[in-house]
């Protein structure tokens, strides 16, 4: 028997630019996991300097109006970080992450990975904003691995979000479709700048 015979399978959602966006149903949601895939022109120690900058986000990422990273432990191995939303159409959103460095990197070998999840009890710490509904999904990751002798990196990010409020559900699979790509470009934009 097959593990994983009965999940949905990934669907082609978009694909442009050399990056692929796939998307399939999750059992526990209407909302539609979302995967995007492509190479980036850049090693992985690159890519991974600039998924990792989390400081430099609100210049960096689509849709970050503000953030800054709560605390880092273990070495940078695992960082809390807030972030507000602005995207069209609808209120700001915040959340905030627990993000987890995940790598098996040795020597140009391997591969990196930061996962992160949403942290929901810390209301009392960093109230919600008035004007802002604060995101209870989110989670995710960034893979990298090495492709053509470390030269370029096959990068894969993987999201399941839901924005809350009263949002069809509709929309909030469309606005993922969109921003998935969005994101992975910033990605590809801020490497192959430096």
């Amino acid at each position: 028997m097959l593990l994983g015979a009965d999940e949905p399978r990934w669907e082609m959602a978009a694909n442009s630019d050399g990056v692929k966006v796939f998307a399939r149903a999750r059992g526990d949601g209407d909302v539609r996991e979302m995967k995007a895939i492509g190479i980036i022109e850049a090693p992985p120690a690159d890519v991974w300097k600039a998924v990792r900058d989390y400081d430099n986000y609100p210049k960096t990422m689509p849709y970050v109006e503000d953030g800054r990273v709560i605390s880092r432990e273990g070495g940078d191995k695992v960082t809390l970080l807030y972030s507000k939303i602005n995207t069209p159409m609808v209120d700001r959103r915040d959340y905030i992450i627990r993000l987890v460095d995940e790598s098996d990197w040795q020597e140009g070998k391997g591969f990196m990975k930061v996962t992160w999840t949403v942290v929901n009890d810390m209301d009392d710490k960093i109230p919600v904003p008035r004007d802002v509904v604060r995101v209870r999904i989110n989670e995710g990751y960034w893979l990298l691995e090495p492709r053509e002798e470390g030269k370029k990196t096959f990068a894969t990010y993987y999201v399941y979000t839901s924005p809350g409020g009263s949002l069809p559900m509709f929309i909030i699979n469309k606005a993922n479709t969109m921003a998935v790509p969005k994101v992975f470009e910033a990605i590809k934009k801020t490497v192959t700048k430096k």
